[in-house]
């Protein structure tokens, strides 16, 4: 049987590791050498899902400088970072509420035993 409060809390912390990532991105946006991050997800045979950081494919972008070379900024698009973000911050409102209907749930079938 899966329980289901683990996978609600499994995609919590998954909704945490994509903002922590997102606000790393967007705090390093433009940084010179900085590798733009992405999070990989995958789903847990017993229900719920892993996470893993890797470095986005290209991780950062030539773009010309003032002195007539290049730099490597980081691949960052701003757009995508705040999708992102409130993406993850929907995803993990709605993992908290499978949590508290669990909760809530299991008070009544208590109640119901008692």
């Amino acid at each position: 049987m899966v329980n289901v409060s683990a996978v609600a809390l499994s995609g919590v912390f998954a909704n945490e590791k994509r903002i922590a990532v997102a606000a790393d991105n967007i705090a390093n946006a433009n940084t010179k050498d900085f590798a733009a991050k992405k999070l990989e997800l995958s789903s847990n045979a017993g229900g719920g899902v892993s996470t893993r950081v890797v470095e986005k494919n290209p991780a950062t972008v030539a773009v010309p400088n003032n002195e007539g070379g290049v730099d490597q900024l980081p691949n960052v698009s701003l757009e995508e970072e705040l999708v992102s973000l409130n993406l993850s911050t929907y995803g993990a409102q709605a993992n908290l509420k499978v949590i508290k209907t669990q909760d809530e749930m299991n008070k009544y079938l208590l109640d119901i035993q008692a």
